[in-house]
């Protein structure tokens, strides 16, 4: 007899013609089992690269601007008025109808006067102007509809500066001498008030103003950040798992496999073919 195994399938063709009988059988095998098992090691691996950062640096630098500076100078100017002074007195005159030698002496009469003097200001004037304001409304009588519209006067005024001449009214009296004469022993009384219009020049003074304009440079220090471009290395992490496969606890087990037991009858195995 000749044993074997289920993986090595016979040719049934080649037994019938060898005069070979196969019968199969139920055999318990024993084998090895193993236990597999995978072990992974987790790791990172460090890559890096070159990049390129903008960085700032402050610089001083000079920077400069134009300005303008305006000097003005008053100068007071003089100029001429012409006044008109009115001047008022009471004159002395004799106080006697005798008749004698005639004397004469000299008094002082008080004489006063009054007068206008101008000043050139700069004085709010305001202007008016009327305007008509008109307000329309829609009248429906039955099917027709017409405008109402009514008027009304308003005043609109406007502030504005101008120069004008405005005048100061100065009074004052001064004693004048005044030669009298009359016979001797003959006295003096106030006459009539006699008043007259006397023009003088009087000079004041008005300010003038003239400016002039001096370009000047001016510079000062600005920091400033200029942009600068600096080589980093930049690093990342990137994982790695490497795992490898073992064998372990190994165990016998018995397995059933079908197996083909094939012989030759013969007369000397008792197993002749009838």
């Amino acid at each position: 007899m000749e044993k074997q195994n289920e993986e090595a399938i016979p040719d049934f063709s080649e037994i019938a013609d060898s005069g070979k009988k196969c019968v199969q059988k139920v055999m318990m095998v024993e084998e090895t089992v193993w236990e597999d098992h995978e072990t992974c090691d987790h790791s990172y691996d460090k890559r890096c690269h070159k990049s390129f950062t903008t960085t700032y640096q402050s610089q001083q630098e000079e920077e400069c601007d134009e300005v303008f500076r305006k000097i003005c100078y008053i100068e007071m100017v003089d100029i001429a008025h012409n006044v008109t002074t009115e001047i008022c007195r009471k004159p002395l005159v004799k106080d006697c109808d005798i008749e004698g030698e005639i004397v004469c002496r000299t008094e002082y009469q008080s004489e006063c006067w009054s007068k206008q003097i101008p000043h050139e200001v700069e004085d709010d004037v305001v202007e008016c102007n009327t305007v008509q304001d008109e307000k329309c409304e829609d009248e429906t009588v039955g099917y027709t509809t017409t405008k109402k519209c009514q008027k009304w006067p308003r005043q609109e005024c406007q502030l504005s500066k101008k120069a004008v001449t405005k005048y100061t009214t100065m009074t004052g009296c001064n004693k004048e001498p005044t030669e009298l004469c009359a016979p001797a022993g003959c006295g003096f009384k106030e006459g009539p008030e006699e008043c007259h219009d006397e023009t003088k020049t009087i000079v004041g003074e008005r300010p003038e103003e003239e400016c002039i304009i001096e370009p000047q440079r001016q510079c000062k220090h600005v920091t400033k950040l200029v942009p600068q471009l600096q080589e980093v290395e930049e690093c990342v992490d990137v994982p790695k798992e490497i795992c490898t496969r073992s064998r372990t606890n190994p165990k016998k087990v018995k397995k059933p496999v079908i197996k083909n037991w094939c012989y030759i009858p013969s007369e000397e195995s008792g197993l002749a073919r009838k």
